[in-house]
């Protein structure tokens, strides 16, 4: 696989690509990281270099950043490669919703920006008021140790509808699994075009 982003020596980069490293486990070999400072003509150019230079081993595309699902597909479409790919992203950009629903997309791994915004509100209301059973609530491990000051907000795994319902057990108690169509409702219950 080879994996697509802004910077690669960006935090969230560097973990997003090791989280999905860490997922595919040792069945999947990362033949590059293609970084393109936020440049999205050079994000479809390095898909198209991704698929010559690793023309005879290359079978996953993995867009890190929101912009390189449409980069991914737009490349894959011109070079009518999409039956030798398997296309994951992050993030939920209109654009990847709809190329999802058409087939062009595999999986995309999502955040909750709905649970970010109201959990984050939630939290500073509770340190203005000094609600310590809110802030103990949200936060009890505070103070001790690395992950004392972290609010897991959940992740979605999205993946295209089928014909019969799937159940994936595969995830923590902080990711949910979902087809298309479920998570297009999730989506409408908020008001949000995308993630």
């Amino acid at each position: 696989y080879v994996t697509f982003v802004g910077r690669t020596g960006a935090h969230n980069a560097i973990e997003r690509i090791g989280g999905f490293a860490e997922g595919a486990g040792d069945a999947f070999q990362q033949l590059d990281s293609m970084g393109d400072d936020f440049d999205t003509s050079r994000a479809r150019e390095n898909v198209r270099n991704a698929l010559l230079n690793h023309a005879d081993k290359l079978t996953t595309l993995v867009g890190i950043w929101s912009y390189n699902a449409p980069a991914i597909v737009d490349v894959v479409k011109e070079t009518g490669t999409r039956d030798k790919m398997t296309i994951v992203t992050f993030d939920a950009e209109p654009i990847a919703i709809e190329e999802m629903g058409n087939g062009m997309i595999d999986a995309m791994v999502v955040q909750n920006p709905y649970q970010m915004g109201y959990q984050c509100v939630r939290l500073l209301k509770a340190l203005v008021e000094g609600n310590q059973s809110t802030l103990d609530d949200m936060l009890p491990n505070f103070g001790h140790g690395d992950d004392g000051d972290l609010y897991d907000t959940g992740l979605k795994v999205i993946v295209p509808n089928a014909d019969s319902p799937l159940s994936v057990d595969l995830f923590g108690e902080h990711t949910e699994f979902l087809q298309l169509d479920e998570f297009k409702e999730w989506l409408n219950r908020y008001g949000l075009t995308g993630s």
